[in-house]
C-alpha cells in the first residue's frame, strides 16, 4: 500500500483510539505481547482469511499473470475481495519486498476487521467493478489501522526506550523505513518519551 499522504485526514470520533486498542487486543488473543511483531500471514491464518497470489487463482490466463506479476507488478499491491456477506479473501502481490507485502496485507486486513463493505451496485458489476471502487473514508481508516497493526504504539515506545534505531525497528517488525518514520512521527511517541523523562 502507498504510505498515507501528508494532508490532514478526518476520522470518525474515537477511531484512532479504537485502532490502538484493537491492535493490542488482537496480539493478546494470539498470545503476543503488545510490543511484539505480528506477521500479516499469521494474522490471516488466525482470522481464517484465505490469502492468495494471482497464480493461485484457477484458470487465470497467462497473459494476465504476466501483467500482474511482471510488466505491471508495480501497479498493484493487494485486494480484499468479499465472497459473501461475512467472508473475504485477500489476493496479494508476491513480487513486492517482504516489508511491503506485510504492509499491503495489513491494509487489506484492516478493511476486513473494520467491517468495510462494498456497495452492492458495484459488486453487481463483478470483480472489475469492485477493484475500481474507492471509498476515501474507508481507505483512510485502512491506512491508519493497517499501520497500527504492523507498528502499534507500544512497539514504538518499547523500541525507542531500548534505543533501537529506525533500521533496527524496520528489521524487527518487517516494516519499511518509510513506515517506521511515518509511525514515529504521526504518533508523536518521541515527544511522549521526552515528557515522561522530565517528570
Amino acid at each position: 500500500m502507498p504510505l498515507p499522504k501528508s494532508k490532514k485526514k478526518k476520522y470518525s470520533y474515537g477511531f484512532k483510539k479504537w485502532s490502538d486498542d484493537k491492535s493490542i487486543s488482537i496480539r493478546q488473543e494470539m498470545s503476543l505481547y503488545a510490543s511484539q511483531p505480528l506477521c500479516a500471514f499469521k494474522l490471516c491464518d488466525y482470522l481464517k482469511i484465505p490469502i492468495l497470489t494471482p497464480k493461485d487463482i484457477p484458470n487465470i490466463p497467462e497473459s494476465i499473470l504476466t501483467e500482474l506479476l511482471e510488466t505491471g507488478q508495480r501497479n498493484w499491491s493487494a485486494a480484499s475481495i468479499p465472497i459473501n456477506d461475512n467472508d473475504s479473501i485477500i489476493v496479494h502481490n508476491p513480487t513486492h519486498s517482504d516489508a511491503r507485502q506485510q504492509s499491503n496485507i495489513m491494509h487489506e486486513l484492516a478493511h476486513i476487521i473494520c467491517g468495510h463493505k462494498v456497495d452492492k451496485g458495484i459488486l453487481a458489476n463483478g470483480l472489475s467493478g469492485f477493484l475500481r471502487n474507492y471509498d476515501e473514508v474507508q481507505e483512510n481508516e485502512a491506512e491508519w489501522f493497517g499501520a497500527c497493526l504492523q507498528l502499534p504504539r507500544p512497539a514504538l515506545l518499547y523500541s525507542l526506550k531500548n534505543n533501537l534505531s529506525e533500521d533496527d525497528i524496520a528489521l524487527k517488525y518487517n516494516a519499511s523505513i518509510e513506515m517506521v518514520r511515518y509511525r514515529i512521527n504521526i504518533t508523536a511517541v518521541k515527544k511522549q518519551l521526552h515528557y515522561s523523562k522530565k517528570k
